[in-house]
């Protein structure tokens, strides 16, 4: 069985290109457009498998010209996908739109994802007991999630939810999960707490933190993360790039932590190896397309230092 199993989402991202966001009613004109595979199940599961990882991907596909795209992209990147369920439902799609500096809005429309029921949840039991580390997302049906963290954690096996797109969850749930990556905009939705100032960042990622009994990695961008344990709070720097396009960024940052946590690092060090991978991954356009190979990431390691400033 795999050590890493993703169970989650695929996206189909309908990518522009602006110079600006535009406003509330305002139209822009675009500079470019592509359609890439994305949705973060399958792009934290890519991720992880060309960093290395043992993979698995689980989730559900429409039986559409999408659905058949990923498939094609899973078997190229030789990731197991016997568990990869059909439905009528057309696959999901995004619409994304990126200005000039690489920050993005995105709309997603599940569709298929949320076809993923507790039918097919039941098909999956055996393999949610045997793997290593469960990789979840919110982007499939909530209660179904859910009920895989219960079951995950009744069998032992280690979880970790990066908690997107954001939504309140429960302390109960809480405590059942290892690692829990918000980034700030998902830290303060978990927390009801502001997150606009480094200081704002730390206080609510300590709030987070004792609410869970696991460790909370709240993703910072350039600046790097924090990694918040029972009210202590640790900063790991992350990098200076120029930065194309942002949309896999938290992605790749996931799947580089599950590969360096079943890997046997310990969370420090696996979280300085995820921040290079997003600072890697942020440097070309597309989701899938922007995921590195480990020796590319090593080599950006060795040729790249961390930004030296103080957080707060």
């Amino acid at each position: 069985m795999a050590k890493i199993t993703v169970i989650g989402s695929f996206v189909a991202d309908h990518t522009a290109r602006v110079d600006r966001l535009p406003r509330t009613g305002e139209t822009v004109l675009g500079r470019s457009f592509h359609i890439y595979p994305g949705g973060k199940g399958v792009n934290q599961c890519v991720a992880a498998a060309r960093l290395g990882g043992d993979t698995e991907m689980i989730g559900m596909l429409g039986g559409d010209e999408n659905g058949q795209m990923f498939r094609a992209l899973l078997a190229k990147e030789e990731i197991s996908a016997e568990r990869v369920f059909s439905s009528d439902k057309p696959t999901a799609s995004a619409l994304v739109l990126i200005d000039a500096g690489g920050q993005n809005c995105i709309c997603v429309i599940p569709s298929a994802n949320y076809e993923f029921g507790f039918k097919e949840l039941e098909q999956i039991d055996g393999i949610i007991k045997t793997t290593e580390l469960i990789v979840l997302q919110l982007e499939m049906r909530l209660d179904v999630t859910e009920e895989i963290i219960r079951r995950a954690h009744g069998y032992g096996v280690g979880i970790l939810l990066n908690p997107a797109p954001a939504v309140k969850l429960d302390d109960d749930l809480l405590k059942l999960v290892d690692y829990l990556t918000p980034n700030e905009i998902e830290l303060s939705v978990l927390t009801g707490l502001p997150t606009k100032t480094n200081e704002q960042v730390i206080t609510a990622a300590k709030a987070l933190s004792m609410r869970t009994a696991g460790t909370v990695i709240a993703t910072l961008g350039e600046k790097g993360a924090l990694i918040a344990r029972s009210g202590a709070v640790e900063h790991i720097p992350g990098y200076r790039v120029n930065a194309v396009d942002t949309v896999a960024a938290g992605d790749s940052f996931n799947g580089a932590l599950a590969v360096a946590l079943t890997e046997g690092k310990d969370v420090e060090e696996a979280v300085r190896f995820a921040n290079a991978m997003g600072a890697l991954t942020v440097q070309k356009a597309g989701a899938i397309p922007s995921l590195h190979t480990k020796a590319q990431l090593e080599d950006f390691i060795r040729n790249n230092k961390t930004a030296d400033d103080h957080f707060p």
